[in-house]
């Protein structure tokens, strides 16, 4: 009877044996997770590279025309009592007679204006385009990361997350606690979007104080002496 007994003993599995197709389980699906995680993180850095290009390209645009409106400006504005008879022969600058005023319009003016339409044209692609898919990767790796990821690392907040908090908040700070945690805290908020519509408003401004001085300047000229 003892042998019998040993030998239905050995028959029976044992309980980390039992266990070990669950872990494999988890362990399956954190990889998973983590793979779905790099690939979310490669579509932000794809839609931030393509925000940022945009932005380059709009900037050295505006520069290069400011130079090219400055350069123009300096070597070919009418001066003097002979100004208007200048205009009319220059190529860089015309006169036009308004309820018998003459006015002179510069070229520069127009470089100004045409850098302005450019600027106005990244910002449709940039905010309008860009920037919504980027928000959209962002929001989907904010969503991963605190359903999954974050527990599965042991930290409060994700990659994306803590990013998207120092971004959305100008007074953000993150410091460890007593458990060695990060506490994330930060109470002026304003996003990425609001922030982006500021800097393009400025350099609308800028252009148009420019215009203002080049428009202002080309009839100063004129009338001076």
């Amino acid at each position: 009877m003892s042998g019998i007994v040993d030998d239905d003993e050995d028959e029976q599995p044992s309980n980390p044996s039992a266990t070990a197709p669950d872990d494999d389980a988890v362990d399956k699906r954190n990889k998973l997770l983590i793979e779905i995680w790099k690939q979310a993180v490669d579509t932000q850095k794809h839609f931030n590279d393509m925000c940022v290009k945009s932005r380059q390209l709009g900037l050295t645009f505006v520069a290069a025309s400011l130079g090219a409106a400055l350069y123009l400006f300096i070597r070919s504005t009418p001066a003097g009592s002979d100004a208007e008879a200048a205009a009319s022969r220059s190529i860089s600058a015309y006169s036009y007679s308004v309820c018998g005023h003459s006015i002179i319009l510069h070229v520069s003016l127009a470089i100004i204006i045409a850098a302005a339409a450019a600027v106005y044209a990244v910002r449709r692609l940039d905010l309008g385009v860009y920037h919504q898919m980027l928000r959209g990767a962002v929001t989907f790796g904010e969503d991963l990361e605190e359903k999954h990821i974050r527990h599965i690392v042991g930290l409060q907040k994700g990659m994306t997350q803590a990013i998207s908090h120092f971004s959305r908040h100008s007074d953000a700070a993150a410091k460890p606690d007593g458990d060695g945690q990060y506490r994330y805290w930060g109470e002026d908020k304003r996003n990425a979007g609001e922030k982006l519509k500021g800097f393009y408003n400025f350099l609308f401004g800028l252009l148009a104080f420019l215009a203002f001085l080049v428009f202002v300047a080309s009839n100063f000229l004129k009338a001076a002496g």
